[in-house]
Parts: C-alpha cells; sequence; structure tokens
C-alpha cells in the first residue's frame, strides 16, 4: 500500500510540471528529407475567431524565433474568404496567388475531436479498491460513489496538424501530418503556447525546420 502511494505521489508531482499537448502520432512523406521553408501561411481551422488570432499568432511567432517567414491567414485572407465555403477553383486560384506571394509552405491546424479521460491518480486509486474482495471493505471503499454527481474526469482535444508544400510545377505536397493532444483547461492561452512548443520541437525532430 505505502508503495502504491508513493507511486501515485510520484506521478502527480511528474505530472503536474508537464506540458498539457503532447504529439500521439506523425506522418513524414518519405521522399522528403528536409525541407527549408522560406515563407509559410498559418491556418488555424476553426469558427471561434479569438481562439484562430490566438493560435495563428502563437505558431507565426515561434516560427519567426527559428528563421522562417511566417504570416498568420486572418492578416492575409480577405475577411469574405472564411465566410463562404470555397470550391477547388477558388482554392487552386489561391495556391496561385500564394506563390505569386513568395509563400513555399502551409501550415493547417484543426480540432478534430475531444474525449473525456479520468485522472492517472484516479486510475490508481480504482486499481486498489478492486482488491478488496470481501462485501464490507468494497463496499466502504466505493461508497463515495453515492455522494460524487459525476466522476473526476478532464477533457482532451484531439487535433491534426499538416504541413503542405506549394512547389511550382507541384499540387500541393503532403509532407507531414501529426496528431497532437492538448488538455483543456481554462487558461487557454498557455495551452496553445504548450502546443506550439510541441509542434515546433516536433518539426525540428523531423528536419523539417532548419536549425542554423
Amino acid at each position: 500500500m505505502n508503495k502504491l502511494i508513493t507511486t501515485v505521489f510520484l506521478i502527480v508531482i511528474f505530472c503536474s510540471g508537464c506540458s498539457s499537448s503532447k504529439l500521439i502520432k506523425a506522418y513524414k512523406n518519405p521522399d522528403t528529407y528536409t525541407f527549408e521553408a522560406s515563407k509559410v501561411l498559418v491556418i488555424g481551422m476553426t469558427a471561434n475567431k479569438e481562439l484562430r488570432q490566438g493560435f495563428e499568432k502563437n505558431v507565426a511567432e515561434a516560427l519567426e524565433k527559428e528563421n522562417v517567414n511566417a504570416v498568420k491567414s486572418v492578416d492575409f485572407f480577405e475577411r469574405s474568404f472564411t465566410n463562404r465555403k470555397q470550391t477547388i477553383e477558388e482554392l487552386n486560384a489561391l495556391e496561385s496567388q500564394l506563390l505569386e506571394a513568395g509563400f513555399d509552405a502551409i501550415v493547417l491546424t484543426k480540432v478534430v475531436g475531444q474525449q473525456t479521460k479520468v485522472p492517472l491518480i484516479a486510475v490508481y486509486d480504482a486499481v486498489e479498491r478492486g482488491k478488496h474482495k470481501s462485501f464490507d471493505k468494497y463496499y466502504y471503499g466505493n461508497q463515495n460513489l453515492f455522494f460524487n454527481a459525476e466522476p473526476e474526469h478532464y477533457i482532451v482535444y484531439s487535433t491534426e496538424t499538416s504541413l503542405y508544400c506549394i512547389c511550382p510545377g507541384k499540387e500541393r505536397e503532403l509532407l507531414w501530418k501529426g496528431d497532437i493532444e492538448v488538455t483543456k483547461s481554462s487558461n487557454t492561452k498557455k495551452n496553445i503556447k504548450d502546443y506550439t512548443k510541441t509542434l515546433i520541437k516536433t518539426l525540428k525532430e523531423s528536419d523539417l525546420i532548419v536549425i542554423y
């Protein structure tokens, strides 16, 4: 029992300083060894304008620190662009516009879903309670369920980020795609910053941001 409590305590202490985001899985185009972008368009796909602006600002600033010229879509697109759905023909025209403006890559992020998870300490607590085989001990260890309207839980957003090359003479080519989980909290700015750190770190490790 003491060993279990010590383990849980260490896990809680460790996780309290953890980032609220983490990379779940990633794909890199096998034909792409390294990629050095000179000008990148950053797009956040969400109906929440404030969240979109915060996300694009953080990612663009992080790329600028890595000597990558990054432009927020909220600054590049006309306001009417996102007010309606675009056709394939219109998007092809946009690609030509981006090439003329000197862009060679697009970073696009969207939230693809959310899920509810149980804190790790609650899982360990449930495992410990499960050891009580007799009725009285088992009931005693679980009777708090009568008084808790809802179990402890937290929400995790699943995001999908893609890096596209818009090179002359080629179709929009997927260079990299990663799924990053972001734990929802009341501090949205911190969540965005943690997500951005995870993204930039991963792109560096994948040789998609050249380190000078």
